[in-house]
């Protein structure tokens, strides 16, 4: 499987982007969480577009990104989840609590 590329784009206005592109897997996934630890931004947009596949480690490592989240205040958003990550998000009973969005825009609409 293909390893996971995180590209980060901060902004001006406090917000940032990562764009994850390959297998999310717990193999892969400590670079996310080494990122999601350190990230101070007051909104994160999380674009999964380009992830195939994520694993219940990869998706545990998500939760906490979610935790850590409420806990200090910040927004999130799961931009552009396929439906194969929809639908694990299903089994594992998280799918109301993650904010997931079809694109960006809508995204940063909502959370804004």
């Amino acid at each position: 499987m293909e390893d996971l590329r995180i590209e980060t784009v901060p902004s001006q206005d406090g917000t940032q982007l990562l764009k994850l592109t390959g297998a999310f897997t717990i193999s892969t996934m400590a670079e996310f969480q080494k990122l999601a630890r350190e990230n101070q931004a007051r909104i994160t947009y999380l674009d999964l577009s380009g992830v195939p596949y994520m694993d219940s480690a990869s998706l545990g490592a998500l939760l906490g990104f979610h935790v850590s989240c409420q806990r200090e205040g910040r927004k999130y958003a799961l931009v552009a989840v396929s439906d194969r990550l929809n639908t694990l998000f299903k089994v594992a009973g998280v799918e109301g609590m993650l904010p997931t969005y079809p694109t960006l825009e809508a995204a940063q609409a909502a959370v804004a």
